[in-house]
């Protein structure tokens, strides 16, 4: 198991045995550092559980890549962004209990390749919007001794602020071999529906059908981001329709920070190849 303590509910690994033994598990291996995931495969396990949040879930879904040991998800995070892509909710014990009979499904992975080398990513990777506003966070935390759904609000609050203050930027980037070039305030390569605090850039992503998802919005829609991010704050259903478009490749050029899932990165003028790792996990999905 790789578990995260610091995840957004705070729970104790003494309470997480309790709660796995309850619903029929016995823990053989914790490793509480994402650093040390590639330990989940040695030796094999008969399954591998990411008790955290999306962080902790992208870390042990890389060290799982290529290998047939299935990947379950106890979302105990604050966003929790693979947890609502893989339809994963309930209580705790509940979702425990139900790996007994759970359906397994392939998980893609996206690979990124540049001149530091290939990177893996579980959510998606890009640039603008996303990345300026987990900048933002990084340097004025959101608190992270609240309780999840506030921590998540008051991102969406920096989200709205960052997109009220950001200017279109210029992009270069070629989706399945096609140039096209333009400004834009976001320019996302999806693998999964949702990034950030469950920001749903484009419900129809999936993380199972051998495609990434390029998601891009230009001037022209920031009325549009902007009444989404207030309509979720405000706890109301809202949907984005933002152009996107499936790719298995895509290449970028660009001059301007990055993100890869959660981590910044500076990949100013360097050429980038984004692919997409078919079925590269086996996770367990609830029951039918």
């Amino acid at each position: 198991m790789l578990f995260n303590q610091r995840a957004g509910r705070g729970t104790s690994l003494g309470a997480l045995r309790q709660m796995l033994a309850r619903a029929g598990h016995e823990v053989v291996r914790v490793i509480e550092h994402r650093d040390d995931a590639a330990h989940l495969v040695d030796p094999p396990a008969e399954l591998v559980v990411a008790a955290g949040g999306d962080g902790t879930f992208a870390a042990a879904a890389r060290a799982l890549a290529g290998s047939s040991i299935p990947l379950a998800l106890l979302p105990i995070g604050t966003a929790n962004n693979m947890a609502f892509t893989l339809g994963v909710d309930g209580p705790e014990e509940e979702i425990a209990a139900a790996w007994h009979t759970a359906r397994r499904q392939p998980l893609d992975l996206g690979t990124v390749r540049g001149d530091w080398g290939t990177r893996r990513f579980v959510e998606g990777m890009g640039g603008g919007l996303v990345e300026a506003c987990m900048r933002t966070i990084e340097k004025r935390p959101v608190g992270s001794d609240e309780p999840p759904p506030r921590q998540v609000a008051r991102a969406l609050r920096r989200y709205l602020n960052t997109l009220a203050r950001l200017q279109p930027q210029a992009w270069k980037f070629a989706v399945n071999g096609a140039w096209r070039s333009g400004e834009f305030l976001l320019v996302e390569v999806l693998n999964a529906a949702a990034v950030g605090p469950n920001l749903e850039l484009d419900p129809r992503a999936s993380t199972s059908d051998g495609q990434l998802t390029v998601v891009t919005a230009a001037e022209a829609h920031r009325d549009m981001v902007a009444t989404y991010l207030a309509d979720r704050l405000a706890g109301r259903d809202s949907l984005l329709q933002l152009p996107s478009e499936p790719a298995t490749q895509v290449e970028l050029v660009t001059q301007h920070p990055l993100h890869i899932d959660d981590a910044l990165v500076d990949a100013s003028m360097m050429p980038l190849s984004i692919e997409v790792e078919p079925a590269a996990v086996t996770v367990l999905m609830p029951p039918a």
